[in-house]
């Protein structure tokens, strides 16, 4: 009988930290959602950028076209150092800034549901602009590099800022290499999605699948009701 009823025990329910909750949980995920539609204001100006310097660089390959067939018009011009693709590779990876923002933000709020940290707004938004600063320089860096030597290259100097951050903010190395284990699998996923343009959609799916299954998981014991029994 004693076997039985343990094996009926449900697991112990953890109940979330007080420490970590100076503004209720619904009003802290409504001040995560604010900040990732507000950090997609630069995304805006940097997807201009993109447009503004892509059709300088076409029409600049459109008068040296001209020039050249004026001088030599036999001779077949010589292949330039084409933005093209990379620019192509930044238009499509903006469209998803917005799962990249989200995943990242929801893993440092499961840091301050689980480890009863305190993360402040200024933490999210420094956070957000390392992540901007990858469109960026995935940006600049194609103009002058192959699109996937400047993703590799991008992708690691973002990576790099937010990991030695988390390390301090998250006071431990562990949880930060949570966090860079979290970005290497978010930029692997998103260059294997902007690489198979037919796979795209069915690939980007199958990440949300996965990613909403491990916040499931690691939330499964979390008491989400524990601050309003505080109150009462």
């Amino acid at each position: 009988m004693r076997q039985s009823q343990g094996m009926n025990q449900t697991p112990p329910r953890l109940a979330i930290s007080n420490s970590a909750h100076r503004f209720p949980v619904a009003i802290k995920l409504l001040l995560i959602a604010v900040a990732v539609i507000g950090l997609q204001v630069p995304l805006l100006f940097i997807n201009n950028l993109r447009q503004e310097r892509a059709a300088n660089r076409e029409a600049a390959h459109v008068r040296l076209g001209e020039v050249v067939s004026e001088i030599a018009p036999n001779a077949g011009m010589s292949p330039a150092v084409s933005a093209a693709e990379g620019y192509r590779m930044v238009e499509r990876s903006l469209k998803h800034g917005v799962l990249v923002l989200t995943l990242t933000f929801a893993a440092f709020f499961l840091f301050e549901i689980l480890a009863g940290l305190r993360l402040h707004a200024v933490h999210y938004g420094l956070v957000g602009a390392a992540l901007c600063l990858f469109y960026l320089a995935l940006l600049a860096l194609g103009e002058v590099m192959r699109s996937g030597s400047a993703y590799m290259v991008a992708a690691t100097a973002s990576s790099l800022l937010i990991v030695c951050y988390s390390a301090a903010v998250l006071k431990s190395y562990l949880r930060a290499g949570v966090i860079a284990g979290l970005l290497t699998a978010e930029h692997s996923v998103l260059f294997v999605v902007l690489r198979m343009e037919d796979y795209a959609l069915l690939a980007g799916t199958g990440a949300l699948f996965v990613a909403l299954g491990a916040v499931m998981f690691f939330t499964r014991n979390v008491d989400w009701f524990a601050e309003e029994r505080s109150k009462e």
